[in-house]
């Protein structure tokens, strides 16, 4: 892994020292490496593990689905199982909110509610209207835009500078 693999977030010379770790499996909210050891996977809610490894159910679906149409990106066509799920997802929110814009992720989705809300201010007038506030200890992605928006210091300090217009307020910490 340290050959040939570029891992995000991880500086190369960690793992001069030490072996990568190596995760072969994951069960419900656990992984496991190549020595048997289980771990709680605590980064799987930030990235796309929610419901859990291993879950059957879902890779049959996901097998079913990818029998019948792989992949078809949403930009001049519509299928079935895109209308199927905006649908479901449309009845979950309050009011008039009855479209949903898919994404491949969350830096990608942080950026298109950035860009939504930039285009809504030029169609009511408002064009200068750009500037983003973000909660100071905030994480929203990796990708350039969402990296500016994320309040994290050590994860933006060698990227920087990055894009304007963004500022950070402090976080409530109610709980």
């Amino acid at each position: 892994a340290r050959d040939h693999l570029w891992m995000h977030f991880t500086r190369h010379s960690t793992f001069e020292t030490q072996d990568v770790p190596i995760i072969v499996r994951g069960e419900g909210p656990y992984i496991y490496d190549a020595q048997g050891k289980r771990y709680l996977d605590a980064l799987a809610g930030l990235f796309v593990s929610q419901l859990g490894h291993g879950r059957t159910e879902l890779a049959e679906a996901a097998a079913k689905q990818a029998k019948e149409l792989a992949f078809m990106p949403l930009w001049s066509y519509a299928h079935p199982t895109a209308i199927q799920l905006a649908e479901r997802v449309a009845d979950y929110a309050p009011g008039d909110l009855n479209r949903v814009f898919f994404t491949s992720g969350g830096g990608e989705a942080v950026e298109t509610a950035w860009k939504l809300a930039k285009n809504y201010f030029k169609l009511v007038g408002k064009p200068l209207k750009h500037k983003v506030i973000s909660r100071a200890i905030a994480y929203h992605g990796t990708t350039q835009g969402a990296l500016s928006i994320t309040g994290l210091p050590g994860l933006k300090a060698v990227f920087e500078p990055l894009v304007p217009s963004t500022f950070r307020v402090p976080n409530t910490n109610f709980y």
